[in-house]
């Protein structure tokens, strides 16, 4: 089933439906994913300019990402040594040959004016896994929801805009704008 239901993150969807009487033994039964979803404004491709920022903006956009993970038992365990692999993750898949990432300005052009044109999905996908429904069965606290999802490798709306930041679709005050926290 296709539904809308206006909730901050996919976990909180769950919770939502279970107040609203859903049963949670067949809820968690017929649960394939949930889809969390915003739109953030988009870089103008005509007139964004690139740049390559320093360590102190690598080192922001990489406390902002892990403090979504703050929950998870990776990072429980060591903070330091998570967002150590994540900083090699981002240089392994969005940084050139010597490490450096790009990211972009806005301008403003005649085709845009504002240094956006069009808009870009967020999305948080929370997969029904064996754990979660369980937890479904069990009226789970959203956060333990999340911390599983996460720990099963789902992406937050921030983290997905953040990495999207990191590709040069949109920038952080984008997806800080349309992302709760």
């Amino acid at each position: 089933m296709f539904a809308t239901l206006h909730t901050n993150s996919a976990p909180e969807s769950i919770v939502r439906l279970l107040d609203m009487g859903m049963d949670p033994f067949n809820f968690a039964d017929a649960l394939l994913g949930v889809l969390a979803q915003r739109l953030a404004k988009r870089l103008c491709s005509k007139c964004k300019l690139s740049y390559h920022p320093g360590p102190e903006e690598v080192q922001l956009l990489l406390t902002e990402y892990c403090s979504e993970l703050l929950n998870t038992e990776a990072f429980i365990k060591d903070e330091n040594a998570g967002r150590e692999a994540v900083l090699a993750l981002w240089k392994k898949n969005y940084a050139d040959s010597n490490g450096l990432f790009t990211l972009y300005r806005t301008v403003g052009c005649d085709q845009c004016s504002s240094g956006y044109k069009g808009r870009v999905g967020l999305h948080e996908l929370m997969i029904g896994t064996d754990k979660i429904k369980k937890l479904i069965q069990e009226h789970a606290r959203v956060a333990q929801m999340l911390a599983v999802s996460l720990e099963d490798g789902m992406l937050t709306l921030k983290m997905d805009g953040i990495e999207k930041v990191l590709l040069g679709i949109t920038d952080i005050k984008a997806v800080r704008a349309v992302c709760i926290k």
